[in-house]
């Protein structure tokens, strides 16, 4: 990040052990500023109330576990909170993000992990404070390493659910350029797809996007991949952030299917998001995946992830105790399996949340619902 072309980000760090490799690692970044350094949270506090940061990094062997929540819960809606701790900590990790934490770093990680955290969660409350002026939407993003997870499934009944639970506009994009099923999924078809929104040029005005998007009979209005799979290397990387910028103002809430390949544009639309679900299912070679994927994409180790275990419980299946041993992490939701219910809806062309569908664990979408809402979106 160039500090001449963006503003100075401010940080402080709770660290019982002084807190100087860390600091080290901010100093050699010359947009963050180091402004304070605590051992105590009471000290942190009064720096904090001194010159409030942009973030503060806590570490968990600073403090007691009702102690750090007690913390995170009063810090959070002036600064940015980002929890560092170990594997082993993985529940008192889950507590804090949801106590208000915006992302974790588990040790050990790397220098440019640390940066990368604290550019990340700078950037997202700044998204925030625009969305409470409301000048932005919510971006979620859906996606599995493995195909057949359901991650299409969960993006289109979650897009569905947030239409009926919100009055602003939610729109749902289909990222999978090549093989998309959001279309076959809400039983939709239009002229024009994400390529033709691309090949525009000027300011995004309702009008055009009302154009290009299909609505569905929700409200969800829905961006199409490509019908022609030739067409997906016209989609750039480079071209996917200004894109969803410009979006954002259109929509209160914007849903993001990718494809199971991580590639560079998956890539891209995983650093845009203000919120991450990584679909898995309760089979072994499904969580060997996710493992890999989490090893390698930095996006999916912070507090904006979350996994949500699709076809759980299943009398097969790996039990849920081992799923989150396996991942390191805990299971955010998990969605009971109705594979006929399913396939009906999906054959028909209805959403999941039409009664007609007859699915019998609805609700678990609408949960999701408050799990993307949770804490400002």
């Amino acid at each position: 990040m160039n500090a001449a072309a963006s503003p100075t980000i401010t940080v402080a760090l709770l660290d019982p052990s002084g807190g100087q490799q860390s600091a080290s690692v901010i100093a050699s970044d010359r947009s963050l500023k180091l402004i304070g350094i605590a051992s105590d949270p009471t000290a942190l506090v009064d720096e904090v109330a001194k010159e409030p940061p942009s973030v503060v990094l806590v570490d968990t062997r600073a403090l007691p576990a009702d102690a750090l929540l007690d913390l995170t819960a009063r810090l959070r809606d002036s600064t940015a909170i980002i929890v560092a701790g170990d594997a082993a900590d993985g529940a008192l990790l889950s507590h804090a993000i949801r106590a208000g934490a915006r992302s974790l770093l588990v040790r050990p990680y790397e220098p440019d992990d640390l940066l990368s955290v604290i550019h990340e969660v700078a950037g997202h409350a700044t998204a925030r404070a625009q969305r409470r002026m409301g000048s932005g939407a919510v971006v979620i993003t859906v996606y599995s390493p493995k195909g057949g997870a359901g991650a299409t499934t969960v993006a289109t009944t979650l897009a569905v659910a947030l239409a009926q639970a919100h009055a602003g506009r939610v729109g749902i994009i289909d990222l999978d350029l090549r093989f998309g099923g959001v279309g076959i999924a809400l039983d939709l078809r239009g002229q024009n797809t994400i390529t033709d929104l691309l090949a525009r040029s000027g300011p995004l005005d309702p009008g055009l996007i009302d154009d290009i998007f299909v609505a569905h009979q929700s409200g969800v209005k829905v961006l199409l991949s490509p019908e022609t799979p030739a067409l997906a290397d016209s989609v750039s990387p480079e071209a996917l952030a200004p894109l969803i910028a410009a979006l954002r103002s259109h929509f209160e809430y914007l849903v993001i299917d990718l494809p199971t390949s991580f590639d560079d544009l998956t890539a891209a639309a995983l650093r845009v998001a203000d919120r991450v679900l990584l679909v898995a299912t309760p089979e072994l070679p499904a969580l060997r995946d996710v493992q890999r994927i989490m090893s390698i994409a930095p996006e999916l180790r912070n507090g904006r992830s979350q996994v949500v275990l699709n076809r759980w419980p299943s009398r097969s299946g790996v039990p849920l105790a081992d799923v989150e041993r396996a991942l390191g992490r805990k299971v955010a939701l998990a969605i009971p399996s109705e594979g006929v219910a399913v396939t009906r809806a999906l054959n028909t062309g209805i959403s999941l949340l039409d009664r007609r569908a007859g699915l019998k664990n609805a609700g678990r979408f609408r949960d999701l619902v408050r799990l993307v809402t949770a804490n400002g979106g």
